[in-house]
């Protein structure tokens, strides 16, 4: 039996304890492109220049040596890059990121792997960074200063306004076609959830690329369109097949301009692969190194890992932009954030998610009131500041997700919350004002024993941590 949850939030002040959280929404998206990694497989991709910057792409396994957390690794798979003679012309790329406000919380994932895709393209590569809401957003125009274009990552934020993809990439395709000469090729990669509501000008949009012999990768990334808590009946038939048909437009613009479409959750969890695939796609420079690592649940913070040449003679060369995939809990910590963003994902999610904690956080379950039968449960999320890194501008600034699951004493499902909120805290008011971070909200269920497991994310970094509690409710008081 499926049950009605109601969230709550607010921001409360306890003695001289005071919690400060700003609201923002969930949503529903689904993923057409999958990644399959083998649990204990680390792979790294990167180039190789020589000392006037030059690709070298021409050497062997045995000129290669790994080591991580200074031991060395056996590699148990290497490929040479698929191009060995240097493209000619002018590559004309742009980034159009979605900043109606829905697609922020992976910022900082796209920020880091951005960084090392520019450390593996060529000189003669124009990129510009580009936003849309309802119109075109000039971040920063096509250059080929890095450094410029990293910071117009991190400098695009929200704009007021509806999402407009294929007006935004239409506009964008012109002004490329105006500066770009014969020959030059041209790239657009998109970042949106797809949420477009003239989805069927895809095929028109699609049509102009292929005229212009541009290619469109799109990445999807999850979004605050749909604001879920509850069972995911609670979506009309009419609803879900619109979000289809807007996903599969979405989709299509990339596939059918001989591109393609990352829509997996895992792509969310690891920006640095794609942007590894796409990377290789377009310039076909990157190799590949994999081994099988004995360092099972560790994540990038907890390994040092070390590419070097090995033998003599390459001293001139050099290793740029390591990417690094790696087996870091990926695949166990995927149905929690899947069941957060997609209220279709409706498979069992009590198994094997237990252990994670990442940062300080705890849940109280509060005393239950009675409407009839069905008991209403407080509950009250915790999460220490403390254990939160502070930015570079020392404060807070960042996203939770939660998946609160309660199950009965069969392991049966009986009730599903998520949420996301942001949190924004200055080092003063945390540690002079003891200000603190505090989410409410309420569901109801009948008398009966329970497990609760709540899964709490951090979405910039996808560190979590779970809480597991037992519940216990008597029925109502009788009163004669």
């Amino acid at each position: 039996m499926r049950l009605q949850s109601i969230p709550v939030l607010l921001c409360l002040a306890a003695g001289w304890i005071y919690f400060f959280i700003c609201p923002v929404q969930t949503m529903e998206a689904a993923a057409q492109t999958r990644f399959t990694v083998d649990v204990n497989l680390v792979t790294l991709r990167f180039t190789v220049r020589d000392e006037a910057g030059g690709y070298v792409n021409s050497l062997d396994a045995g000129d290669f040596s790994v080591s991580e957390n200074g031991r060395n690794q056996e590699i148990s798979i290497f490929e040479k890059p698929r191009s060995m003679e240097p493209t000619s012309g002018t590559t004309w790329l742009a980034f159009l990121l979605d900043v109606s406000g829905s697609t922020l919380a992976t910022r900082s994932e796209e920020i880091l792997a951005a960084r090392s895709f520019f450390e593996n393209i060529q000189d003669s590569v124009m990129v510009g960074v580009f936003g849309f809401t309802d119109e075109l957003l000039v971040f920063q125009d096509f250059t080929d200063n890095s450094g410029r274009v990293l910071d117009a990552f991190s400098a695009a934020d929200r704009h007021k306004g509806q999402t407009a993809i294929y007006r935004a990439s239409s506009k964008l395709l012109t002004e490329m076609n105006r500066r770009a000469q014969p020959g030059d090729r041209k790239v657009i990669i998109v970042l949106s959830d797809g949420m477009d509501d003239e989805y069927q000008q895809s095929s028109e949009t699609a049509s102009l690329a292929k005229e212009s012999s541009a290619v469109f990768y799109t990445v999807w990334v999850p979004s605050a369109a749909f604001m879920y808590s509850g069972p995911a009946a609670t979506d009309s038939e009419k609803v879900r097949e619109d979000r289809q048909r807007k996903r599969e437009a979405y989709a299509s613009l990339s596939v059918s301009t001989g591109g393609r479409h990352f829509g997996g959750f895992e792509s969310i969890l690891d920006f640095d692969d794609v942007m590894a695939h796409i990377n290789d796609e377009v310039f076909g420079n990157l190799y590949t190194v994999g081994y099988y690592s004995d360092l099972d649940g560790l994540g990038k913070r907890d390994r040092d890992i070390h590419m070097r040449f090995s033998g003599n003679g390459k001293e001139p060369y050099r290793i740029r932009g390591i990417y690094q995939n790696l087996p870091d809990l990926v695949q166990s910590k995927k149905q929690f954030i899947e069941a957060l963003f997609d209220s279709s994902a409706t498979q069992s999610l009590t198994g094997r998610i237990a252990g994670f904690r990442d940062f300080g956080a705890d849940v109280d379950l509060q005393k239950a009131t009675f409407d009839g039968e069905m008991a209403s449960v407080p509950f009250r999320l915790k999460i220490s500041p403390f254990t939160i890194p502070l930015d570079s501008e020392g404060k807070i600034d960042t996203q939770f997700g939660y998946v609160g699951l309660l199950s009965d004493t069969e392991g049966e499902e009986v009730l599903r919350l998520r949420g996301v909120f942001s949190v924004k805290l200055t080092r003063d008011q945390i540690m002079d004002d003891g200000r603190g971070i505090l989410y409410n909200g309420t569901f109801r269920v009948p008398p009966g024993r329970y497990f609760f497991r709540m899964a709490v994310l951090r979405i910039p970094s996808w560190e979590m941590t779970v809480v597991d509690k037992i519940l216990q409710i008597s029925g109502p008081e009788k009163r004669y």
